[in-house]
């Protein structure tokens, strides 16, 4: 494998490209990138992971790093068409046949998946690149339908701050503990908090700084699965302790999404003067039956011990950005306005 070059002054003298975070639990933060550390990401994944490309359909928007990277910089290098899915993500892209063809995902893009990738039956192959988000129900759906033929799909591990850390195959059934690997670039220690700490030519440089980070503590916990591998446990973030008893809200969400398909759950924490932290449950409708008393149940049921949540509140959609993250501010911004009354169910 060709190895990967660090940025060079000239690089840097071209023009630096901005990419936000998404602001998803607090305000944006600018990140700077040299057309070397993009170039070099890029190629990286794509010998890595992805095979021969003759054209891509992308989904993900290239003002973010994802949809930049595999949307713009990747076909660019290559001198492969793009079809530009991000114009109107829940539309079904016309890809040319008989190319291999390279999808880039997001959450949301996984029910469009469905319908086109039948489609391509007679491409040479085909591979999606799923990254910032969670994978669906959708996603191994199709994965697991589609086993056996020319297409694959590979995830992404990273960040805005990190750029791509690590590869693995998307599995087709929820409960896979299939390790990341390492891209050759990259450096990973696992602090005593099991908290990763990444190290590597592509950080990013933050706005108002000279230079790129040396480092970055992410807010994943992970734990060592073999050489330059790992498995991911979580968000450091997301694990809050309710009257002293440690509750992953991640675990939460899963729970309650598996107990009743098709129902989106985010959960928010909240101080509380009594426990000290506590969190809120947001759920949409969904094809089965789910109130605060059924949820109570399927948590009971599935976290034994868990605490619950200190209210549930059903809303109509959660809003999320482009990259599939929920827009917490928005989503606690109504309640904050017309203090509703809340489902109790602790």
């Amino acid at each position: 494998m060709t190895p990967v070059s660090a940025p060079t002054a000239t690089d840097r003298a071209v023009a630096d490209v901005p990419f936000e975070t998404s602001g998803h639990s607090g305000d944006p933060v600018r990140w700077w990138r040299t057309p070397g550390q993009l170039r070099d990401e890029a190629l990286l994944v794509a010998r890595t992971a992805l095979g021969t490309v003759e054209q891509v359909v992308c989904f993900a928007p290239p003002r973010h790093l994802f949809g930049h990277l595999f949307g713009v910089v990747l076909p660019g290098l290559l001198g492969v068409p793009v079809v530009r899915a991000w114009d109107d993500p829940m539309s079904v892209p016309a890809p040319r046949p008989g190319l291999r063809t390279l999808f880039v995902c997001l959450p949301s893009s996984w029910l469009v998946m469905r319908s086109l990738v039948p489609s391509t039956a007679d491409h040479p192959g085909a591979v999606a690149l799923h990254g910032t988000g969670p994978v669906t129900d959708a996603a191994r759906t199709l994965v697991r339908d589609r086993r056996g033929t020319p297409f694959t799909a590979v995830e992404v591990f990273g960040s805005t701050e990190t750029g791509a850390v690590a590869l693995r195959h998307l599995a087709d059934h929820p409960g896979a503990r299939t390790p990341w690997q390492l891209l050759d670039d990259v450096v990973a220690d696992v602090e005593d908090d099991d908290r990763l700490t990444v190290r590597g030519p592509r950080l990013a440089r933050r706005d108002g700084c000279e230079r790129p980070l040396t480092a970055w503590t992410m807010d994943d916990t992970v734990t060592p699965a073999g050489p330059r591998s790992f498995l991911w446990r979580g968000r450091a973030s997301r694990m809050i302790k309710v009257n002293g008893v440690r509750c992953d809200l991640g675990a939460v969400e899963d729970a309650v999404a598996s107990a009743f398909p098709g129902t989106e759950v985010v959960c928010t924490t909240t101080g509380d003067p009594v426990r000290g932290e506590r969190y809120d449950l947001f759920h949409t409708a969904g094809p089965a039956r789910v109130d605060a008393r059924t949820i109570r149940t399927a948590l009971r049921a599935s976290l034994p011990g868990c605490p619950l949540p200190g209210a549930v509140h059903r809303v109509d959609r959660i809003a999320r950005s482009a990259t599939g993250k929920p827009l917490l501010n928005r989503l606690t911004a109504p309640l904050a306005t017309t203090s509703p009354t809340p489902t109790r169910v602790a």
